[in-house]
C-alpha cells in the first residue's frame, strides 16, 4: 500500500538572477513494509528528498501526495496537520527537550494532538517498550548513551502510530554497535507495515536497506541494493 508519492517532483531557489537546481524533477514512491535508504554526499539533494516527502518544503514543480493527499496546494496549516498524523521524524542530534525526562519527551506528539496523559501514557510505554527503553521511563536525556538517545527519539517518532518514519542521518553520531541496533529495530519496523525512510551518507546501511536510492548533483536515481554494493566494491579496486 502506497504512503508518499513524488511525481517529477524538483526544487530550485533562487537568489537574484540565480538559481540553484537542489532536486532536479523526481519520481520516488514508498510502500508500506519498506525500508529505502536515499544515499549520496553532502550537497547531493538528498536532504531536499526529505524534505519534499516530510512536507516541510513545497516543490518548484512536479507533485507530491502524503497517504493520498494532494499536497502541492496546501496551507502551512494543513501542511503541519499532514506532518503530525501522517509522520515521524528522526534526526541526527536526536532532538530530545533536555529539562524532559524519556517518558515526557516521548509524549510530547500525542500531547500536540490534545490526547490526555491518561490517555497518552499507555502509548508511550508501548512505543518505549518495542525500542527496549521502558527502564529509562524517568531518565533525562543527558543521562542517556547516544544510543539510547536515538531510541528514545525513535519512540517518540513512533508514538502517534504515523504510517512513515522519515530519519535524517540517524546513525551519524553513534558507535558501531549502536548504529547496528538502530538500524536492526528500524528495519524490524519496516517489517511491522511501517514506511522508513533513510538519508544517509553512511554506506554500511546499505545491507539492511529494501530499496537504494542514490542521489548525485540534484539527481536521484533508484538502484538494486547488490547493484550499489557491486558499484561500492568496484569503487574501492580503483
Amino acid at each position: 500500500m502506497e504512503i508518499a508519492r513524488l511525481e517529477g517532483a524538483g526544487k530550485v531557489y533562487k537568489s537574484g538572477d540565480t538559481e540553484v537546481v537542489a532536486l532536479q524533477p523526481t519520481d520516488f514512491k514508498i510502500e508500506k513494509g519498506e525500508l529505502v535508504l536515499i544515499i549520496g554526499p553532502s550537497g547531493s539533494g538528498k536532504t531536499t528528498l526529505l524534505s519534499l516527502l516530510g512536507c516541510v518544503i513545497y516543490p518548484s514543480q512536479g507533485k507530491v501526495w502524503i497517504n493520498g493527499t494532494y499536497t502541492n496546494h496546501l496551507t502551512d496549516k494543513q501542511m503541519a496537520n499532514v506532518r503530525l498524523n501522517n509522520m515521524g521524524f528522526v534526526f541526527q542530534s536526536f532532538n530530545l527537550i533536555a529539562p524532559l525526562n524519556v517518558e515526557e519527551n516521548v509524549m510530547l506528539p500525542l500531547t500536540l494532538q490534545g490526547m490526555s496523559g491518561k490517555q497518552a501514557m499507555p502509548k508511550v510505554i508501548k512505543a518505549l517498550d518495542l525500542l527496549g527503553m521502558t527502564h529509562r521511563l524517568k531518565s533525562l536525556p543527558k543521562m542517556l548513551s547516544g544510543g539510547e538517545q536515538q531510541r528514545v527519539a525513535i519512540a517518540r517518532a513512533l508514538v502517534s502510530d504515523p504510517p512513515m518514519l522519515l530519519c535524517d542521518e540517524p546513525t551519524a553520531s553513534l558507535d558501531v554497535k549502536s548504529v547496528g541496533v538502530v538500524m536492526k529495530q528500524l528495519q524490524d519496523l519496516a517489517k511491522q507495515g511501517k514506511g522508513v525512510i533513510v538519508v544517509t551518507h553512511d554506506q554500511r546501511l546499505v545491507p539492511y536497506a529494501t530499496r537504494v536510492v542514490e542521489v548525485q548533483n540534484g539527481a536521484a536515481l533508484e538502484v538494486s541494493q547488490s547493484e550499489y554494493l557491486k558499484n561500492l566494491t568496484n569503487e574501492l579496486k580503483v
